[in-house]
């Protein structure tokens, strides 16, 4: 019996060796240069990256603003498409008065949303500008961006449920709109 296993582990052996000189001969086939040309920098063509570069990074500046100012208007024409502040405010659209929205869930949600924009602005105003700290968030308040994630997730799940009984499935995408266009309303705020 030990034979056989003997017999059965050559074969393996040989595999394996087999592949070793496959890798060393890979390895060995690689080019080996003798030295990479270094070029200096002429002034005109520092002065051109310069300018590229102050204009490249306003053009990334204005395409961010573009297109959280998109979301802020597909977010807006939702919400009048949708008769948003009537359901806000009554509970139902004037279309179909007997489909009412969850009005639990919506202050579930419109409590975990105001605890997330509390701790949002704590961070922002309050350690950064007030405080003038300039640690990471996580040194000053190691709490504050878990129980905002929760928050966040939380009131996004609650207004879904919310919605539900008025726009079913579609409740989901909506939502999600309606809160990057709320978002990215924060690129605006003059702070």
């Amino acid at each position: 019996r030990p034979a056989a296993l003997l017999g059965a582990a050559t074969p393996a052996k040989a595999a394996r060796s087999q592949l070793m000189k496959a890798v060393r001969s890979a390895t060995r086939s690689r080019k080996k240069y003798e030295h990479v040309e270094l070029t200096p920098l002429r002034d005109s063509e520092v002065e051109d990256e310069r300018e590229s570069s102050v204009t490249q990074q306003w053009l990334e500046y204005a395409w961010r603003k573009l297109l959280a100012l998109l979301w802020i208007l597909v977010a807006l024409a939702l919400a009048v498409y949708l008769q948003l502040p009537d359901i806000v405010l009554t509970g139902a659209t004037r279309d179909k008065p007997h489909r009412q929205m969850n009005g639990f869930l919506f202050n579930v949600a419109l409590a975990c949303f105001g605890g997330w924009g509390c701790i949002a602005a704590y961070l922002i105003v309050w350690v950064k500008y007030v405080q003038k700290d300039t640690r990471e968030w996580e040194e000053v308040s190691p709490r504050a961006i878990p129980i905002a994630t929760i928050l966040a997730v939380l009131s996004l799940f609650s207004f879904c449920g919310a919605f539900w009984p008025l726009w079913g499935f579609l409740s989901v995408p909506i939502v999600f709109m309606l809160f990057l266009g709320v978002l990215n309303t924060a690129h605006f705020v003059p702070i």
